[in-house]
Parts: structure tokens; sequence; C-alpha cells
């Protein structure tokens, strides 16, 4: 008998998000990795992501484009849950999401009438999209993905009218419940992720992560009050990532910020589950998806 399952499909903007969601499924709701063939995935995913490269390797493309097929960066699952964690190249590149999309939402309309002989089917799927506010503002992004992901191929609604998180204003969901946007921000909801991991990351090791802070600022000039706010957010952005990369150099020599954010304890688990912001948003996302906060 083919198994029912659901699955959750999270967007984020680049590896960062990427490692930080890994670590909030992990940690904080229970989720465990797995790395699966991709026969042994659900369907309609089992076929989706082997046509998919089957259908890019047919083409002429170079060896330096093998990287770029849109697969997910994690996989994860809670009982009878996947979760799909994709790096979705950020705000410029949202027409790669929608196509995928497009090709989700067909393999996943045939499934429900030909399961291609899966061990598992998903009947479920939720999407989550994560952006940074920026200078835009969480209002502003909501607008831009109801109207990039309003309509798939000209006939699947995929967002309809968002309702706005009673609890936290940075997250929405959709009227059926199936699609979710959360706006990682500082202060005056303008921002990045880097605005929400700095306090953790000061909690978890203030020493180290002040020390980092001021040879940063020693080594470099940051416009961090640049009369330009675009400039200004991004400024503050660039030296919170320096900071954080920096700081993970004793644990991972050599390694990038998504590394030091995935594989290091600078950002402790703990602290990380205790924090009024990440709190919010396991809260958040454990209501979406149907699932108790396990820590």
């Amino acid at each position: 008998m083919t198994r029912e399952v659901s699955a959750l499909l999270v967007f984020c903007e680049g590896p960062h998000d990427v490692a930080f969601v890994r670590r909030v499924l992990k940690h904080c709701l229970g989720f465990t990795r797995v790395e699966w063939k991709f026969s042994e995935f659900p369907a309609p995913l089992n076929s989706l992501f082997r046509t998919s490269v089957e259908k890019h390797a047919a083409r002429d493309l170079s060896l330096d484009m093998a990287h770029k097929f849109f697969l997910p960066d994690r996989v994860l699952q809670r009982e009878d849950i996947v979760a799909l964690v994709f790096n979705s190249g950020g705000k410029a590149k949202r027409e790669t999401t929608v196509n995928f999309l497009e090709d989700f939402l067909e393999f996943f309309e045939q499934t429900s009438v030909f399961p291609d002989q899966a061990d598992a089917v998903v009947t479920q799927a939720r999407f989550l999209f994560l952006y940074d506010a920026d200078t835009e503002g969480v209002e502003q992004i909501r607008e831009d993905v109801k109207a990039t992901f309003g309509s798939i191929d000209d006939k699947s609604r995929l967002i309809d009218d968002w309702q706005i998180d009673a609890d936290d204003p940075a997250g929405a969901v959709s009227a059926d419940k199936t699609k979710a946007l959360y706006v990682w921000s500082g202060e005056g909801g303008q921002g990045t992720l880097e605005d929400i991991l700095m306090p953790v990351l000061h909690a978890s090791e203030p020493e180290l992560v002040a020390d980092a802070e001021k040879r940063i600022e020693a080594l470099f000039d940051w416009e961090t009050d640049h009369e330009d706010p675009a400039r200004s957010v991004a400024e503050r952005a660039r030296k919170h990532k320096a900071t954080i990369t920096l700081a993970g150099q004793r644990e991972k020599p050599g390694m990038s910020m998504s590394v030091i954010l995935d594989q290091t304890q600078i950002l402790r688990d703990d602290v990380l589950a205790a924090d009024v912001r990440v709190a919010s948003f396991v809260r958040y996302l454990a209501s979406f998806i149907g699932v108790g906060v396990t820590r």
C-alpha cells in the first residue's frame, strides 16, 4: 500500500537562509536529515527531479552548470512530513522558482491519478517563501511575491490574498493555508536575516562575537550610516556576515558563512530556541505545517 505524505517546499534567498532553516527544522521542530536517491523520494518528486536533470543534461552545457539544477539543498523528514529546502537565488531569480513550480504542479496533478509505483506519494503540498525585507519593507515584499507567484502556468492560482499572522506581522499565509511568506527584517521593518542572527550570536558567544566585530571594524570601513537607506542596510548586512564568518574560523577555518551557521556551535542550539525572534518564527512555521515544537 502506498504511504501518503505531506511535502513542505521552502524557497530561501540564499545559502545562509538554507543553513538557518535547517537548524530550526532540526533543533526546534524535530526534523531529521535524509539523503535519498531520486527513486527514493515520494511521488511526484521522484519523477520530477529525475526529469529535471535529464532535461538539462540533454542540452549542451558546460561543466560549471552542473550545480545549477533546481534541486533542494537540504531534505529533512518528521514522521509523514518531508521538508525540501531550496536555495532559490534571491529576488532577481524568482522566475527560476516559477518555472520549477510549473513543473511541480503539473507532476503533482498527474500523481493523484498515476503515482508511478512509488512507495510514498505526496498528497498535500505546502509552500513557504522566505525573503529579506531589505529597504522594500514587509508589505512591499508581500505584494511582490503575490504578483510573481499569483498565477502559475496561467491556470493555477498559487497566491490569493495574504492573511497576516496575528502574533508576528513578519509572517503571512494564503487563504487556503497552503502557501506562506515570512520576511526577515530588523527594526522598522527593514533589514535582513542577519539582523535576527546577530542577537542570537551575541547571546551564544558574547566575547567572541564582540571581539570579531571590533576586528572587522578596524580592518574595513562600513557605511552603515550612509544617507542612502539601501546602501546602509546592505552595508550592515555585509558587516554582520563578515563578523559571523570571522567568528567561526576557529571551528571551520576557511569556510563560508553558510557552513559556519550549519556546522558550528557559535550559534548554540539552546540559545537559538530561546531567542524571541527565532521562537516567533518557529511558532509560525509549526502552526503552518501542523506540528508541535520540540524544543
